[in-house]
């Protein structure tokens, strides 16, 4: 019994050192870069999110077993192809992430990776560049797609709203 709960941890930690992997790594790469925007929203914050929310039953769901959010964002127009080509390539390396939607159009490009365990997507990472800028963005914890897909729906954010697309599983 010992010996399972020291595995469980070991893979535990070891999703969680991966969730932040591609950000940190893109970070480490472009750390001299002031055009990039950095937001970080950890456990501590989404449990408190998680209790704030209680009158919309929506985003409550949306957030729950979520752990952290990150995103690194620019509007440098120089620079959004180099920053999309750059984390394209931290994502391909990247051990354990599949490719779960692309999508290419004239000036935007979209991917979506993720990272699931036997059950359940663990890990969403999103990565696009259009003239408006470039965004990466991180999801881990116990993802629900089909609530994210339907929250995204009710976002304003234009990045999320190529969830919608997701089919239902």
């Amino acid at each position: 019994m010992g010996k399972c709960k020291l595995i469980c941890i070991v893979i535990w930690i070891n999703l969680s050192v991966s969730a932040q992997d591609v950000i940190t790594s893109f970070l480490d790469k472009h750390e001299k870069d002031d055009n990039l925007e950095v937001v970080s929203i950890g456990k501590k914050m989404m449990e408190m999110m998680d209790s704030l929310t209680l009158d919309s039953l929506d985003l409550k769901e949306a957030l729950k077993g979520l752990e952290m959010i990150r995103i690194v964002s620019s509007k440098d127009k120089d620079l959004n192809k180099e920053y999309y080509d750059s984390a394209r390539d931290l994502l391909y390396k990247s051990k354990g992430l599949e490719e779960f939607i692309s999508m290419k159009e004239e000036d935007k490009e979209l991917m979506v990776m993720i990272r699931k365990t036997k059950d359940a997507v663990k890990e969403l990472i999103l990565i696009s560049e259009q003239p408006e800028g470039f965004n990466l963005i991180s999801v881990s914890g116990t993802i629900n797609l089909n609530v994210l897909r339907n929250y995204s729906e009710k976002l304003k954010i234009k990045e999320l709203n190529h969830l919608r697309s997701l089919k239902r599983h």
